[in-house]
């Protein structure tokens, strides 16, 4: 007798969802299977944004210890849990008091029975004031002694300011750009222009090139301002003309006047006033009137050793 072999059925694919019962009738639809999205982690979602730390008031007097040079505060000083101060909302004068456990800073708004504990203290200078007390934080906002008050009494001395973190950070980084803006044209300034602005500075300039550009480059670190703006003053490049010209021998800066060399003659350009440098009021007379007839001949004359 043969035999016959027998293959399993091939299974059929079905996608499992959600039944319609809406009628019997009708063929079962089924659902497509829904997507699942899984949320990308925010951990890093609050990066660069401002957290809330503690708030730190800083009293406004202060000294300079002689032998340290460090600025140095009362190592205790205590100011009054209370004061009367301007409402703006209700326009009128309120008592403020700061008890702990008091979720309002105004008398009118505090138990009855409520009372003042102990003045508020300064350490070395600074209260600091965490985020959790908040009614400390309104009751330094609101007093008379602090000095960013919009509102304070002007007849209450000024003890204590905020101390604006984020502001004098601001500051600093703006003033590191520029000196690192001042101290880029410093360093990468043609050598002719390098040395004609060195000369206007007072750089000596007989030296390498390399020693005129450090010297140049601390002069912008140390006033990056001054270095930039004077580079781009018209007066910096009337100097510099002058300047070369008295190198040439064409001119003659004397502490009371400025003339020319003519051979042996010294024929008057201007005379200089008293306590005035020669080159700040040479420059400042080349500015205008028989002065820029004086710095075209100057220019024309130094075309000859170009």
């Amino acid at each position: 007798m043969a035999t016959t072999k027998t293959f399993p059925k091939k299974k059929t694919a079905v996608k499992t969802g959600v039944l319609n019962t809406a009628t019997t009738t009708a063929s079962p639809v089924v659902e497509e299977p829904k997507t699942i999205v899984q949320n990308t982690p925010r951990s890093n979602f609050n990066f660069g944004k401002k957290k809330d730390g503690p708030t730190i008031y800083q009293l406004t007097k202060s000294s300079v210890d002689r032998k340290t040079k460090k600025v140095k505060y009362a190592l205790v000083y205590m100011i009054k849990a209370e004061d009367i101060i301007y409402d703006p909302i209700k326009g009128i004068n309120r008592k403020i008091r700061y008890i702990p456990g008091e979720s309002s800073i105004f008398e009118d708004e505090q138990k009855k029975d409520a009372k003042v504990k102990s003045p508020i203290t300064f350490n070395e200078g600074f209260l600091i004031v965490g985020k959790q007390n908040p009614t400390l934080k309104k009751f330094m906002e609101h007093h008379n002694q602090n000095g960013d008050n919009p509102n304070r009494m002007t007849n209450s001395k000024v003890v204590f300011k905020k101390k604006d973190t984020e502001r004098k950070a601001k500051v600093s980084l703006k003033k590191s750009v520029l000196e690192i803006d001042a101290m880029s044209l410093a360093l990468k300034m043609p050598i002719g222009k390098l040395i004609g602005y060195a000369k206007v500075l007072g750089v000596n300039v007989d030296k390498s090139t390399d020693e005129i550009r450090y010297d140049m480059k601390v002069l912008a670190q140390k006033d990056p301002n001054g270095f930039i703006s004077g580079m781009d003053n018209p007066v910096t490049e009337i100097k510099e003309t002058i300047l070369l010209a008295e190198e040439h021998q064409l001119i003659s800066m004397a502490s009371n006047k400025v003339t020319w060399i003519k051979g042996s003659a010294r024929p008057l350009i201007t005379h200089v006033p008293i306590g005035q440098k020669p080159i700040d009021h040479f420059a400042d007379f080349c500015k205008s009137g028989d002065g820029e007839k004086v710095l075209d001949e100057i220019k024309n004359q130094l075309k000859r050793f170009n």
